[in-house]
């Protein structure tokens, strides 16, 4: 019986630790992967939010969230306003803290 020639016995051996490996990089990209999905589900959950009945009429506020993080920019009529939205926005799954960007509009 011949035996298995080093061509062959390389391919087997690069095989067994492509296998071996592939499932650890698999992992960390899906990881990467859930940790955008999350961010980009609760800046939609942000976006709704901000879109209700109660708050939409006092502002003019984008969202953006990365890493749990939810920036909000824009402009609302009250400093009231202002902290509502901020308020809502840290009740919502997936939003660990809140940057405040949003400026009051001076009275006119």
């Amino acid at each position: 019986m011949p035996t298995p020639s080093l061509p062959v016995a390389r391919l087997l051996f690069a095989l067994f630790l492509a296998l071996t490996l592939f499932p650890a990089f698999a992992a960390k990209l899906l990881d990467e992967t859930e940790s955008l999905d999350a961010d980009a589900q609760a800046t939609a959950l942000v976006v709704r939010r901000l879109a209700g009945d109660d708050l939409a009429p006092f502002h003019r506020v984008e969202a953006k969230v990365a890493d749990g993080i939810a920036t909000l920019t824009g402009t609302a009529r009250t400093r009231q306003a202002r902290d509502a939205i901020v308020s809502e926005v840290r009740k919502i799954a997936g939003v660990s803290s809140v940057q405040d960007r949003i400026e009051v509009q001076p009275a006119p």
